[in-house]
């Protein structure tokens, strides 16, 4: 049997994945960069810019998938990969400027006024120090950003078109048809998959505070 029309949990798997890495790539940039600008002591308004960055993890759902709905339909781009992507962006960017702002609130900046000061560029500084430093935490929002995507539900449902399709979506369609034991295979594979990726972030919590120097029990 083929991926596809003829294969509907198939094109499901297949749109999750896809959806779920280049949302994650994209909560990982924008909400580095976030919070780096934030972490910054020159940064004004930053009490007012990080409750914007996270109010997507505050506000209701519905109520996110309504406003996006109409963005992206105003736009033209519902129904598409894309639009569901930036969705995903918006509602997995403030996991990411939550755990980087909190490696980043341990981090030493003496090291990177030292590389400056023996000429060191800020890239060179940044990918050379400052990024190794914080990888951990990076990784760990990436993480979540990840699950978020792969399990977000109710922003698809408004989005989401019939190309479009995505494993929790497709659940959801079973479920209401019929409960067939591919729903509870999945649902399996999802809970695994959501445990791995927890533990995963805890031993790079772990990690990330080993590495400034803090006793772990």
């Amino acid at each position: 049997m083929v991926y596809g029309t003829k294969n509907p949990w198939g094109l499901a798997a297949k749109n999750s994945f896809i959806i779920a890495i280049f949302a994650t790539l994209g909560s990982i940039i924008l909400g580095t960069t976030a919070a780096l600008g934030l972490s910054s002591r020159h940064m004004p308004y930053k009490g007012l810019i990080m409750a914007t960055l996270i109010s997507p993890m505050i506000v209701p759902l519905i109520i996110s998938g309504v406003a996006i709905f109409f963005f992206m339909a105003k736009v033209g781009l519902a129904a598409t990969h894309t639009g569901i992507v930036l969705a995903h962006i918006i509602l997995g960017t403030p996991f990411v400027v939550i755990t980087v702002t909190a490696t980043l609130s341990g981090f030493d900046h003496s090291v990177t006024r030292a590389a400056s000061s023996l000429g060191s560029d800020p890239v060179n500084t940044f990918m050379k120090i400052t990024l190794p430093l914080i990888l951990p935490g990076v990784i760990s929002g990436g993480l979540f950003a990840f699950v978020t995507s792969f399990d977000e539900v109710v922003v698809v449902l408004f989005l989401a078109g019939l190309e479009n399709t995505t494993i929790p979506i497709q659940m959801w369609t079973g479920l209401r048809e019929q409960l067939s034991p591919t729903i509870l295979a999945v649902a399996t594979c999802l809970i695994v998959l959501s445990t791995l990726i927890l533990v995963t972030a805890e031993l790079l919590r772990r990690r990330s505070e080993r590495i400034r120097g803090i006793n772990v029990n």
